[in-house]
């Protein structure tokens, strides 16, 4: 089943930049994806969503200043923003989510691209994609860490029963099919709180609440059902097998992913490491202005071998 998304236009009062072009792309599987292309530099950033959680807002405070330097494109993944909900699981496997960005790079005539991601979605998607296509992967900016299994998750995380119903559902017990459906708003605004801990982090987490809740229930449980083969021995051999300059960026008080995640990718992949003092999760929202000075020293240093 594939729930379209609502027939919504795209904020526009009080944006500090609008697309440049916008269109649809059609993945393999027939899911309608949206993206905006902004900018006519070079060479052109491409920014994953993080999916089906939130869309491609997230990175509102990347886009207007990156694009006066270089290309930039973002787009709604599955599940949220303008692009198709899918509710199976089998929707959700690593081979639909890299053949979106793929498909979304052919769409915006993207032959190669600097990418920028957030998690697991956004990082972990964009070594996957690098290990697979390295002629389409000019260089990768990872924040926050998601590789799977490269370390143990933070216990809270594990403790979390997705499946299993009860009369109420308080702190990380939100992580549930049954809350979500109960009360979606209610987890989204605990979970961003949670992971946008920082003091003064009032805007960054409201934005994050609605972005959430502009998605899918149903997509988020068919995403959450998702299975995998991975293994750490296979896990490890993708990143190893990334050849594309990388720079990674971490907060110290990540309350979403161990930072021990992001000193294992360094050492696998030779990849600096940026540690945030004081930083959680959500950086680039969080912290825009130091993460736009990351990405644009990033990519300036790599942009000689981006023709």
């Amino acid at each position: 089943m594939i729930e379209t998304a609502p027939p919504a236009l795209r904020e526009t009062s009080g944006r500090a930049r609008l697309p440049d072009s916008s269109g649809s792309a059609t993945s393999a599987d027939g899911t309608r994806l949206a993206w905006d292309v902004y900018g006519f530099g070079d060479p052109t950033i491409v920014f994953l969503p993080d999916n089906p959680i939130i869309h491609s807002r997230q990175w509102k405070g990347q886009v207007p200043y990156l694009a006066r330097h270089f290309r930039v494109v973002t787009y709604d993944g599955r599940g949220n923003g303008l692009a198709d909900r899918p509710t199976t699981p089998e929707a959700y496997t690593d081979e639909r989510i890299l053949d979106d960005l793929e498909c979304v790079m052919d769409a915006t005539e993207t032959r190669a691209a600097v990418l920028v991601g957030l998690c697991g979605d956004g990082v972990w998607r964009s070594i996957e994609f690098a290990a697979q296509k390295p002629e389409r992967v000019l260089g990768i900016v990872a924040f926050a860490v998601g590789v799977p299994l490269l370390s143990a998750p933070h216990p809270w995380r594990v403790a979390a029963a997705f499946h299993e119903e009860r009369a109420r559902y308080e702190g990380w017990e939100l992580i549930n099919e049954h809350a979500w459906r109960r009360d979606y708003a209610r987890f989204a605004q605990f979970f961003f709180s949670q992971i946008t801990s920082e003091p003064h982090s009032t805007k960054a987490i409201e934005d994050a609440v609605v972005w959430a809740v502009d998605g899918s229930v149903e997509a988020m449980i068919a995403e959450a059902q998702t299975g995998n083969d991975w293994t750490l021995e296979s896990v490890e051999a993708t990143c190893r097998a990334v050849r594309c300059p990388m720079l990674i960026v971490h907060g110290t008080e990540d309350h979403c992913q161990p930072v021990a995640r992001a000193h294992r990718l360094a050492e696998l992949t030779g990849a600096p490491l940026v540690i945030a003092e004081g930083a959680d999760h959500m950086i680039p929202g969080r912290h825009p202005v130091k993460a736009n000075l990351l990405i644009r020293d990033f990519v300036e240093s790599i942009k000689g071998g981006a023709a």
